[in-house]
């Protein structure tokens, strides 16, 4: 009985890492199709009411209300956008936080951009956005 105990937890240890990776995949996957669908009903969803939005290189930070306003703008430029993104290997998700490598593919150019995001259950309450490179060689 006790050799079960063990072996049960030592498994269920295994899988809770994978599980909130998987899930906070799940979540972004939503998040980063919303955000090029510019669909202001699910990106409204998946923040949270505090979420914080910081995009460091423009000094720029905003709330959910204020980064949903600016989606306008942000709609005329996905128009002829590209993006591709995947977890960062060296940094794990887990069930509060993840951080992100998004290549962002424009007709003239493209950047390599790091999205440090926190959650709270189903929800982003921060995300972070910094530069990489202005290509996306690394990615």
């Amino acid at each position: 009985m006790w050799l079960r105990s063990v072996i049960a937890a030592l498994v269920l240890g295994l899988l809770l890492p994978v599980s909130a990776a998987s899930a906070q995949s799940a979540l972004l996957d939503r998040w980063y199709t919303a955000l090029f669908d510019v669909n202001r009903i699910a990106i409204a969803d998946l923040l949270a009411d505090d979420a914080v939005i910081t995009l460091e290189d423009l000094g720029v930070t905003q709330t959910k209300s204020e980064f949903i306003e600016a989606l306008d703008e942000w709609e005329d430029i996905v128009k002829t956008a590209d993006l591709a993104w995947q977890l960062e290997e060296d940094r794990p998700a887990d069930q509060t936080s993840a951080s992100v490598l998004v290549c962002y593919q424009f007709p003239d150019n493209a950047m390599l951009i790091r999205e440090s995001f926190e959650f709270r259950g189903t929800k982003i309450v921060s995300s972070v956005q910094t530069t990489v490179a202005d290509d996306c060689e690394e990615f």
